[in-house]
This record gives C-alpha cells, structure tokens and sequence, in this order.
C-alpha cells in the first residue's frame, strides 16, 4: 500500500487566449523567445484543467491527457518541462499529469498554451514552489511561447525581451475593460495538418517576414491606442489586418504553410457581409482553420445565429475576457 503523506498534488485551470498581435518564429527557439511584442485575450470558454501529482516512490513520469496516456514527443515536451520545475525546486520527484481541456484540441485554438499555463502553475504549486506571476509567466512561456500570456486575469502583453529574464507578459487591461466577445468558429476539430512548432520554424524562410517586423513597428502602437479608446472599428481593422498578415507569412514561407480551408473562407467571407449589413464584427485566426470572430456582446448573438447556419461550421465557442491561470481546491 501506498503511503499517502508522500504524495505533493496541485490542480490549475488555465485559459486558452487569442492574441490581436500575434507571436510567429522565434528568436531563440530553446527558450520560446520572439520577434516582436504580442497583445492577447483570454477566453472564458476555452480551459485546460490539470493535476499535477508527485510521488517520490512513482518510477517514471505518466502523462494522460483527455482521457489518453500519451507518449513520444508529446510525453517528452511535457517531461522536459517537468525536468526545470524539478531543477528549480531541488527535487527528483517522478509526476503524473493528467490534463483535460474542454475545447478541440491540436486545432489552432491555443490548447498549448492553456495546457502549459496550467501545468506551470499545477507543476510548480505541488512540488512546493510559490512563483509570483512574472516568474510564472516565465516558466509557463519554457513549455509554450503564448502560454506565458495566459497567466494573467483579461487582456495581456507579451513584452519579447532580449534573453529568459525579460521576456514575460503583463497584464494590460482587466476582463470588464471592455465587452468584447470572441466566438471561436470551429470549422475542423481535427489536429492541424502543420504544428504551430512547424510554422514557427518555417516563419523567418517567408521574404514577406520582415517585412512583417517593419510592420508591426507601427501596427502594435495603434492597437495599443485603438483598445485603450474603445474604438472598436479601428480596433477590428487592425486585428483583422495583422491576422492576414501572419497567414501571408506562413503562406509563403518555405515550405508553405496553408492553414485555412473551406470554411475558413466562407467564415471570412459572412463577416465580410456582417460589416455590409451594418453589425460590425471582425476575424481573427491563429495558426489553423478555425476562425475566431471578434464583436461587442450586444451584436454577439446576431453573429453567433448567422455563424451557425453556415454549412462547414460545426460549432460555435462563445468566450468574453476571461479570468488567468488559477489554482483549484
């Protein structure tokens, strides 16, 4: 029999988010470091749940997620992310990680970056560690570069920083700053075709990647002003246009990276009409099919009703500003 006094067990729930300025290739890939500033959203309706036990008697590390014990490169990302937590307390303690999300994952809906915001905080809280948010969000970005924005209540920013100390997010704005809602157009709950590891590699091969840089210079300041305005059509004009952007860059990198798909055409194209029809709304994706669909929460409703009628959208996710990385009791 067991004895149960050995055993150090955390759970956290953390959010996926959306980011209206977005984190493509990697400065540094070992340590998930990026080109340029990235502003985001956490989604009130899209979470990973994760427990994160240590037992000195356990032998090995066992990984379930969903339902499935997982092994190779995904067994292996989560073990050498689990190897700095130990590193970082001083232990040799074995874990078993059994993680849930309650959205697709593998789908270009951030499921990384809830996934490791979570076991960040699950991993570090159960094997003793009380990190405060900065260090946190520097540990949660080691597993997974958007996961470091996670951490925090609302609206985030992801400073790029020059090396592993400066490069953390801050919280930018609080979840009832304004009354956006984001409504995930799921068109594929399938895993993408290209991992975003693939398409961060793949990034910088693009000519129209610094281009994209040079961009950015000016994109991220007018953002920032247009969110902290509340100036909602300026604001949809730029995250629709930097989303566009990542998609030239993945589109033309070498070998190319084509994300979209049927339905993400037809999604981009009824928002198009939206805007025709007088309900402002605006697309955003990250890096896969599926489309996010940014509007004011009294248009929400007419939006959600006309995504749901369109022939390749399987199901709608509604999320508004969601709370951070927490721990659960």
């Amino acid at each position: 029999m067991k004895n149960n006094t050995l055993r150090h067990k955390a759970t956290a729930i953390s959010p996926a988010n959306i980011a209206f300025i977005k984190y493509w290739g990697k400065k540094d890939p070992k340590l998930n470091i990026p080109f340029n500033d990235s502003i985001s959203m956490n989604l009130s309706g899209c979470s990973t749940k994760t427990v994160v036990e240590y037992d000195p008697t356990f032998r090995n590390d066992l990984v379930i997620v969903n339902g499935t014990e997982v092994k190779d490169d995904k067994r292996k990302r989560v073990v050498d992310f689990l190897d700095i937590i130990r590193k970082m307390a001083g232990k040799k303690w074995f874990a078993k990680v059994v993680s849930d999300n309650n959205f697709p994952s593998d789908a270009g809906i951030a499921s990384s970056a809830s996934a490791f915001s979570a076991l960040a905080l699950a991993g570090s809280r159960a094997i003793g560690l009380e990190l405060p948010p900065r260090k946190l969000s520097i540990l949660a970005r080691l597993g997974s570069g958007s996961a470091c924005r996670s951490v925090f209540d609302g609206f985030s920013i992801w400073k790029k920083g020059s090396g592993n100390n400066s490069s953390y997010a801050v919280a930018f704005a609080k979840p009832n700053f304004w009354n956006l809602v984001d409504i995930v157009a799921v068109v594929d709950a399938g895993t993408k075709k290209a991992s975003s590891t693939e398409g961060h590699e793949a990034a910088t091969t693009s000519p129209y990647f610094k281009t994209r840089l040079n961009e950015l210079k000016k994109r991220i300041p007018a953002l920032k002003k247009a969110f902290l305005a509340r100036d909602f059509g300026k604001f949809g004009e730029l995250v629709e246009e930097e989303a566009i952007s990542l998609h030239v860059a993945a589109m033309t990198s070498r070998p190319p990276i084509f994300y979209w798909n049927k339905g993400t055409l037809e999604v981009m194209e009824t928002v198009f009409g939206l805007r025709e029809r007088g309900i402002p709304a605006y697309f955003t994706m990250d890096a896969g099919p599926n489309v996010h669909i940014i509007c004011l929460d009294e248009d929400s409703k007419r939006v959600n009703l006309a995504l749901k009628k369109l022939q390749f959208v399987k199901f709608t996710i509604i999320n508004r500003p969601g709370k951070g990385t927490m721990l659960l009791k």
